[in-house]
């Protein structure tokens, strides 16, 4: 089993990086390798919400469907993804937005494993580049939906 932590501080707020992940129904216009993205479900939960997604992934010959059981936490802000159907023996991903005094830290940790033996032997070994374009592609997304940070000009 694979398991990639990584932590990005971004100029944006908890509140708007969290709007962006679970903004699922959009995933396929900036995911790389995403070509399909849908909300089955969305429900409240004690201490949050609960979704079901589908998501098309395809690579080159590959094309593989999953759906995932995804918990919102509403204090702190965070996204735990849990496999509910697809190609993973094994997969958690989870995302956590801390607030700080310039926007917040984006905490994000992904442990996978794949089912089937092709996929493992294809796409294991590159994912750790994956997961930071992955990661990348929600910081595009960040800047494209809520601006660059505009400063006021000094007046003077």
């Amino acid at each position: 089993m694979q398991d990639i932590k990584l932590t990005r501080q971004s100029p944006f707020t908890a509140e708007q990086m969290f709007a962006l992940v679970v903004d699922v129904d959009r995933y396929h216009e900036f995911i790389p390798y995403c070509t399909a993205s849908r909300v089955r479900s969305r429900q409240p939960v004690e201490g949050g919400e609960e979704m079901q997604a589908d998501l098309v992934i395809a690579y080159k010959f590959l094309r593989e469907t999953y759906r995932s059981k995804i918990e919102l936490g509403h204090g702190p802000l965070s996204v735990t993804v849990n496999q509910a159907r697809g190609p993973f023996r094994h997969l958690f991903n989870k995302w956590q937005f801390e607030p700080t005094e310039i926007g917040c830290d984006v905490h994000f940790e992904l442990q996978f494993d794949f089912a089937v033996p092709l996929l493992r032997r294809v796409i294991q070994p590159m994912m750790g580049r994956v997961v930071e374009r992955f990661v990348a592609a929600f910081e595009q997304r960040a800047l494209a939906v809520y601006g660059q940070d505009e400063t006021p000009a000094e007046e003077g």
